[in-house]
């Protein structure tokens, strides 16, 4: 949920000179843009992984604060409740074994991660959204992590949206809750991508990394069970979806496009989605006094926007600007294993869709990519989605005969040599129609028993096998 502010009140004059700064920011990003003036050599791969904490039985464990500061590592942070925390991965330059050092890289953070947790009697496991949550830990008295971030978007969401969020998700059961409040947010953890690429291939990489994100969220289901209701393949989208809308009923009657969304439409410039940025009021106005250059207030303000696919604006090293992309979509887990094949999967794919013609990429209309994403979010393998030639398509064989072959090429185009290892753990998954969704589902059917299925799920997961050769049990 990005870095914490300073204070929780604001006034009208925060506002407005938050916008004062947005704009001489924005002003930058636009000049940047004019003069072409940003890295264009580089490619760079980074993550953030989004943790659950438990305790022995399952249930969920309040101890965030506690596993970071034992830790002693600043590449974790919390997140909103305080039974998740996160890793932020250190990022590293694409080159034939990126992979294998992105794995070196995770399997240390979350076995430090782990060593912390068990000091305070607490296990980690990796959900899209955790089976064993129940609507008394998702209130902010006692469950949100007390950073004035969180207080402040809590605050906000409720002002701007005038009414409590109602959160409608139908599969085989349904849900239907209403909270006066963000923490139906904290139900949804997530695999964040980050694709630092050349100028030059900007625009494509994100065309196409939204025709990957929709083909890519029903091979990594992993959020089925919410609240004790069977949802969506993928509920996490639908969560946070709705957890975060911030629009009121005369924006919603209008047609806001809210927040959380998957796009708009195909761009041209990356620089149409910060310019889209003034479409949404700030969330977060805190002013600091740092130089415009740092553009602090825009990166601020981008963070409250959650695109699927998300553009950012940074700087390197050296201080040159770079682009890249935060690929949003793919839940946590099962395992590190299967995590790695995800994030192989996404990266591939997406590279090797940007290497087809653009006007293939564009002809099927946006509004019907959009349509077919939250499809496959909802119904997961075993659903229809249109292909590029149009053509409607049983999902789970356009994956196998498509879209894995393409992202073999576009890891092949990249250099990376262990590609096949990664790609099969994904087509075996979906051959088997094997993902952590249908594991879930299995346990539940079986036993009904939340708190248990977390419970095996973790002791399944760090044998670190992938998902497709557990057993239910």
């Amino acid at each position: 949920m990005g870095e914490e502010i300073q204070q929780e009140q604001f006034e009208p004059a925060d506002y407005d000179r938050f916008q004062e700064r947005l704009e001489q920011e924005t002003e930058i990003v636009r000049e940047l843009f004019a003069e072409q003036a940003f890295d264009n050599r580089s490619r760079i791969l980074g993550y953030e992984l989004e943790l659950c904490l438990v305790d022995a039985a399952g249930l969920p464990s309040r101890v965030n604060t506690d596993v970071i500061e034992s830790t002693g590592n600043p590449l974790f942070t919390t997140e909103l409740a305080k039974f998740n925390m996160e890793i932020n991965g250190n990022p590293f330059a694409v080159s034939v074994d990126v992979l294998r050092q992105i794995r070196r890289d995770l399997e240390g953070l979350f076995a430090e991660a782990e060593a912390a947790a068990k000091k305070h009697a607490t296990r980690i496991g990796m959900f899209g959204v955790l089976p064993s949550l129940a609507r008394e830990h998702l209130t902010p008295h006692g469950y949100m992590t007390e950073l004035h971030r969180y207080h402040q978007l809590n605050s906000q969401l409720l002002t701007m949206r005038g009414k409590p969020v109602h959160l409608h998700l139908e599969g085989q059961d349904i849900l239907d809750v209403e909270q006066a409040d963000v923490m139906l947010e904290a139900l949804a953890t997530s695999l964040q991508i980050h694709m630092q690429v050349p100028f030059d291939e900007i625009v494509p990489s994100y065309n196409a990394a939204l025709w990957s994100s929709m083909l890519v969220i029903a091979a990594t289901a992993n959020a089925p069970l919410v609240l004790g209701k069977r949802c969506w393949q993928e509920s996490r989208i639908g969560i946070f979806k709705q957890a975060v809308d911030t629009r009121n009923p005369d924006e919603i009657r209008d047609h806001v496009v809210p927040r959380v969304h998957f796009g708009k439409r195909y761009i041209e410039s990356l620089l149409e989605l910060f310019e889209d940025n003034f479409y949404y009021s700030p969330i977060l106005p805190e002013v600091l006094d740092k130089p415009a250059a740092d553009l602090h207030h825009l990166s601020l303000h981008n963070g409250t926007i959650w695109r699927w696919v998300r553009p950012i604006v940074d700087r390197n090293k050296n201080g040159d600007y770079h682009l890249r992309l935060e690929l949003r979509v793919v839940p946590a887990g099962p395992t590190l294993i299967d995590t790695l094949a995800n994030l192989a999967f996404y990266v591939g794919l997406t590279e090797g869709l940007k290497a087809l013609p653009e006007a293939e990429i564009r002809q099927v209309p946006f509004e019907t990519l959009e349509a077919d994403f939250y499809r496959a979010a909802r119904d997961g393998l075993g659903t229809q989605v249109h292909w590029l030639d149009g053509k409607l398509q049983p999902l789970a064989p356009l994956l196998l005969e498509k879209a894995i072959p393409l992202a073999r090429e576009g890891l092949k185009q990249l250099g990376i040599d262990d590609r096949d290892d990664w790609l099969g753990i994904v087509a075996a998954r979906v051959e088997r129609g094997a993902t952590g969704a249908q594991w879930i589902l299995r346990h539940w059917q079986q036993h009904g028993d939340a708190a248990r299925l977390v419970c095996d799920y973790i002791d399944r997961a760090q044998q670190n096998l992938p998902v497709h050769e557990w057993e239910t049990g």
